[in-house]
């Protein structure tokens, strides 16, 4: 006696796959790129620019919205920024322009520790941003997990090798 063979719908459903796996993919990498926002920031702290197009004067304030270029809303409003400009073999600390070589790092008292001390005691009115020049990333690295151990907030910013930060400008337009 043979056995009765089902017919069933035999339907392939292999063109369906390649649609499929490109959903997956882009919501892992939706969950990847929020999971890295988060982890960068925890806080949520709102950091703002030094780039001269993003100071932004809100009307309440007397200003248009559009000094400077685009709006930026989306800055610091509340805290006021000191400046430490990181290059490969040596810091300046703004404001005051002090260049601390970074062997001197470890003298106590140089100029950086004494601009965190005097942040520590300012930590809910004042930041830090370092401005990042090239090849001193590995410094940078160091150095944003020294202030964010004695929970000051702090940002970064990439500046090309030759420019020059415009520390009172930015100051006087805040």
């Amino acid at each position: 006696m043979a056995k009765k063979e089902k017919k069933g719908n035999d339907q392939d459903l292999s063109s369906f796959m390649p649609i499929l796996m490109l959903t997956i993919g882009s919501l892992v990498f939706l969950l990847v790129v929020n999971t890295i926002i988060i982890m960068s920031n925890p806080e949520n702290v709102r950091i703002s620019s030094v780039v001269r197009s993003a100071i932004y004067v809100p009307p309440e304030e007397g200003g248009t919205g559009t000094e400077g270029g685009a709006p930026f809303p989306f800055g610091n409003e509340h805290k006021e920024p000191s400046y430490i400009d990181v290059y490969r073999d040596r810091l300046i600390v703004y404001p005051g322009g002090e260049i601390v070589p970074v062997r001197d790092l470890e003298i106590p008292g140089n100029a950086v520790e004494r601009l965190l001390t005097r942040l520590d005691a300012v930590k809910d009115e004042e930041y830090v941003v370092l401005l990042v020049r090239p090849y001193a990333a590995r410094i940078a690295r160091r150095l944003r997990t020294l202030i964010k151990e004695r929970g000051i907030d702090v940002g970064h910013e990439l500046f090309e090798s030759d420019r020059e930060p415009n520390y009172e400008q930015v100051k006087s337009e805040r």
